[in-house]
């Protein structure tokens, strides 16, 4: 707001940046209005633009490389050990040892992102547009294979920091994440990460009755996180087996069901940390980052994927059913 008022108060070029802005936003509104209308468990945030994966369905087949240059809001970034994604028809494939897709909004005016210090900086200082704190986050998944580390899978992160898990000495009190897993070896969890690389986790329990996640099969995943208030913070996972992220299925909320959900108080999820990095408290901010991850998998594909900012206090638009485990 302060640097638009500069702008009007003292240039003449505002008429030349607003049709810059337009132009940006026409584009991203022309591209996301080919994306499903995925059910919304709560009304979402409208003072936050969501983010969603429409792009990975224009253009030609690419890799990420580390950026999607593809994706205009530049969220989009390759991270992790030895990845590999490439983006084609919709779809987001995945492999290597430690493949990471970022959704990190901490950009500069020249596109690029910060720098350790300088994201730390920034942080402090003031938020992007795009900080995701209390979001519901969706995507599909189908494994390819057998491979993969049992305890890798689906994976969302939320309310990390850009560079929390770069290393375990320098800027290790940075990760601060909240995670949901539907692992390959079935079972599901709810892990909290406050200095990489100690986590605790909290089994909600098997989803495929003792066998592994299906090959070749789209599973739908919705990660919900929110502030209930100054010291909880409330987690929530829900499941789509039904639809095979088929678009004349997918928009149906029967679909969806709740696998399981968490309150995180400040007293009954603590977990180990590095230094005196408190542990115990719940993650009530954040960094503004949510990320999907692998972990030794030789192909993973997502699709669908979005990201939205929730209203806080959370207003439901519909209750699904609990998951049969």
């Amino acid at each position: 707001k302060q640097w638009y008022q500069r702008r009007v108060r003292g240039q003449k070029s505002r008429p030349l940046e607003m049709n810059f802005l337009i132009v940006e936003l026409v584009l991203i509104v022309g591209i996301s209005a080919s994306f499903p209308q995925l059910p919304a468990v709560y009304a979402p945030n409208p003072e936050v633009p969501s983010w969603d994966s429409a792009h990975w369905s224009s253009h030609k087949a690419r890799d990420l490389t580390p950026r999607d240059w593809y994706d205009r809001t530049g969220l989009s970034q390759r991270r992790g050990k030895n990845p590999v994604l490439r983006v084609s028809g919709g779809v987001l494939a995945m492999s290597g040892e430690q493949p990471r897709l970022y959704l990190n909004p901490w950009i500069k005016p020249d596109n690029r992102h910060w720098v350790l210090k300088e994201e730390r900086e920034r942080l402090a200082a003031s938020r992007p547009l795009r900080f995701y704190k209390n979001t519901e986050v969706t995507v599909y998944y189908r494994r390819s294979g057998g491979d993969g580390a049992d305890y890798a899978g689906l994976v969302i992160g939320c309310r990390s920091s850009p560079n929390g898990h770069v290393n375990s000495t320098l800027y290790h009190e940075d990760a601060h994440t909240y995670y949901v897993k539907f692992r390959h070896d079935g079972g599901a969890q709810f892990v909290k990460e406050v200095t990489h690389p100690k986590y605790a986790a909290k089994t909600i329990g098997d989803l495929f009755a003792g066998n592994s996640l299906p090959q070749n099969k789209w599973i739908g995943m919705k990660f919900i996180v929110y502030n209930l208030d100054t010291n909880r913070v409330k987690l929530e996972a829900y499941i789509d087996t039904k639809s095979g992220a088929e678009l004349g299925k997918i928009s149906d909320k029967n679909n969806w069901k709740r696998v399981g959900e968490m309150i995180d108080d400040g007293n009954n999820f603590e977990v180990s940390t590095i230094g005196d990095v408190d542990g115990k408290s719940a993650i009530r901010e954040g960094g503004g980052v949510v990320f999907i991850r692998n972990t030794k998998i030789a192909k993973a594909e997502y699709k669908f994927l979005q990201v939205t900012e929730i209203e806080t206090p959370a207003q439901q638009l519909f209750v699904p059913e609990d998951f049969s485990f």
